[in-house]
This record gives structure tokens, C-alpha cells and sequence, in this order.
């Protein structure tokens, strides 16, 4: 990991584009969407979270299998 790289973009980090509550599965989705379209040849996913999953309406057991065939990491 670039550690530099990430320090220097940390502030591009957007609050807010997943609804109040713990969306894991809507959160993980959204992430592989986003890092779908990037043409890295590795890609890294960094989940934080509260706790466990009370909102959103996608189970994240789904959204991890669908990270893990998109081979991000």
C-alpha cells in the first residue's frame, strides 16, 4: 500500500453518499460500483463500520461475494 498516496488523497473521502444507519451490504456495493470502473490492476476495499448491518436493503454476504468476483481485495 502506498501510504503517501493515501494520505494525500484522505481528503477526498465523501461523507454522506450511503443513507444514516449501518448499510454494510449498500456500503461494499457501492464501493465495488466505484472501483469497478477503475483500471488498476489491484484494488482495495477499506470497510469501517459501527457495527452490525441495520439498514440498507442489500445483505453483505451478497455485496462480498460480488467484491470477491470483481478481485477487489
Amino acid at each position: 500500500m502506498d501510504h503517501d498516496w493515501l494520505l494525500q488523497n484522505l481528503d477526498r473521502v465523501r461523507i454522506g453518499l450511503v443513507e444514516d444507519g449501518t448499510a454494510i451490504g449498500s456500503a461494499m456495493a457501492a464501493a465495488a460500483n466505484r472501483l469497478n470502473d477503475k483500471h488498476s490492476k489491484s484494488r482495495a476495499l477499506v470497510l469501517l463500520t459501527d457495527g452490525e448491518n441495520n439498514a440498507g436493503k442489500i445483505p453483505p454476504n451478497t455485496a462480498a461475494e460480488a467484491v470477491k468476483a470483481l478481485k477487489i481485495h
